[in-house]
């Protein structure tokens, strides 16, 4: 069941924010403003594979670490090991302040559920209430990506990838 809305779901984020950020660490890798084609794939190369390892690390450690709050409370029991830390720990921003308001939509606001994808406070506290934990359904997609696709999925994975048609057309061009 899905209770929030997708297009206003950006999970913290705006696209200009991402841009920036994305640029910002291009220019730290690349060595100068004036470097050839070749010299500056190398730098975007070695950003992309850090960037990779850094995030798959991240995966693993979502489904290898559980803090010690999260520990047989039925709240969580669902969602260990199912979701990143980072949704956990907006999660438990969420519980806290669940504790406080208690179940009124009107203090709620439910920005945690348009923003990210992840129950807000006036649901977590409902469920607090029932005795039930939060599931998985409730939880958006992209919270429960603790893998890479293609570590699922061999078929996923091409090895036949060619980037001869468009280097033709750069030779073309120039």
């Amino acid at each position: 069941m899905r209770f929030w809305v997708d297009k206003n779901l950006h999970m913290g984020n705006t696209t200009t924010n991402r841009a920036e950020y994305a640029h910002a660490r291009l220019k730290k890798y690349l060595s100068s403003s004036i470097g050839d084609l070749s010299t500056n794939m190398k730098s975007v190369h070695d950003m992309l594979e850090l960037q990779h390892t850094t995030i798959h690390a991240s995966f693993q450690t979502s489904i290898i670490m559980l803090e010690h709050r999260f520990k047989e409370k039925v709240l969580w029991s669902r969602l260990i090991r199912n979701i990143s830390r980072e949704a956990l720990h907006h999660l438990v921003v969420e519980y806290n302040k669940a504790l406080e308001i208690g179940t009124d939509k009107s203090k709620c606001g439910c920005l945690s559920l348009i923003t990210y994808g992840l129950p807000c406070a006036c649901m977590i506290a409902l469920k607090i209430k029932n005795g039930s934990a939060l599931r998985l359904d409730e939880i958006h997609t992209h919270w429960k990506r603790l893998r890479f696709e293609y570590e699922d999925d061999p078929k996923l994975h091409k090895a036949d990838i060619s980037i001869l048609p468009e280097w033709d057309i750069l030779q073309v061009y120039f």
